[in-house]
């Protein structure tokens, strides 16, 4: 199965938006939703997590349709970096009681993606 990175910058895209437009203006919802408490600090942190999916996902629209470079090279290094240490974070946190059940989904989600932005990824690197 051959999935192709521009697929996956789309993908990404789209995901990274909905995340982003949820953390930054249904705060107090996606934290009930993944059993969060709604402290200040955390809906600050949040909210602050969600500009920075907006802005992630503005990146991968744009490079949906790069040609091969180093600069695309690093957007999927960092894209891949990112999946990979959140679909952690989240087991982490599900491990030490932080998150119920949709802690696990969240994780299996962050980790498909790491999954298939490593093989896209990986197949369109350019040696240049």
């Amino acid at each position: 199965m051959k999935i192709k990175l521009n697929v996956m910058f789309t993908i990404s895209a789209i995901f990274l938006l909905f995340l982003g437009l949820g953390l930054t203006f249904m705060t107090s919802f996606i934290h009930g939703m993944i059993g969060l408490d709604t402290n200040p600090a955390s809906l600050h942190f949040a909210k602050a997590a969600g500009g920075a999916m907006l802005a992630f996902a503005a990146m991968a629209w744009f490079a949906r349709n790069s040609s091969p470079s180093q600069a695309r090279n690093a957007l999927v290094l960092g894209f891949s970096l990112l999946y990979l240490l959140t679909s952690i974070e989240y087991v982490r946190s599900i491990m030490v009681g932080s998150l119920q059940f949709m802690g696990w989904i969240m994780a299996g989600l962050w980790l498909l993606l790491f999954v298939f932005m490593a093989l896209a990824g990986r197949a369109s690197m350019t040696e240049s």
